[in-house]
């Protein structure tokens, strides 16, 4: 396989994890989506050469052991207080990173595109899936916004998605709930 080819695939990847994360109607089913995701996502940043999309996928799948570890194993407390150092030694050294970028090169789009991360983490440090959602819809407009400002059309498309998607699971979805296993073909709980 092509190193392009390899490229192309985990981008389109990236897209169905990040789906799959709004997907399900458990916290403990979207933390495994989003270790997927982490993984994917640091491996294609690498290939890419985009370091911040590695650094943030760092702080999410730490964000995401840290609550995986707290909610749904027996881990030792002292355990997850180390955790919980470590990821906040990684969000610190992402602030710092998205501080001095945004100083850089200052930008309405690249703001947005950092208060975007930041809402996306604060969303995946949610116990609550219906604070994970709407945290979720909020980003999709603030990152949508912030990836016309800069011209990545793919990424609007996945904010639309994400919009659509949140949309659903916060309004239509507690009223309709059977639509879900009719539109699905798993179960999403």
């Amino acid at each position: 396989m092509s190193m392009e080819l390899l490229v192309e695939v985990l981008g389109w990847t990236s897209v169905l994890f990040y789906i799959l994360l709004l997907v399900f109607n458990g916290m403990k089913r979207v933390r495994l989506a989003s270790f997927l995701s982490v993984a994917n996502d640091t491996l294609w940043g690498l290939l890419i050469g985009v370091m911040p999309k590695v650094l943030l996928n760092l702080v999410v799948g730490g964000v995401t052991l840290y609550r995986y570890a707290c909610d749904f194993t027996k881990t030792p407390k002292k355990i997850i207080n180390l955790l919980l150092v470590l990821m906040l030694a990684g969000f610190a050294y992402f602030a710092n990173f998205a501080i001095n970028s945004y100083l850089a090169n200052p930008s309405l789009g690249l703001l947005l595109t950092w208060v975007d991360f930041t809402v996306i983490l604060t969303a995946l440090s949610m116990k609550r899936l219906r604070l994970f959602q709407i945290l979720m819809l909020s980003s999709a407009f603030v990152g949508g916004y912030a990836y016309y400002l800069l011209g990545i059309e793919q990424m609007v498309v996945i904010k639309i998605i994400v919009g659509m998607l949140t949309t659903y699971k916060i309004f239509i979805h507690p009223v309709f709930p059977q639509l879900e296993n009719k539109l699905l073909f798993w179960k999403a709980a």
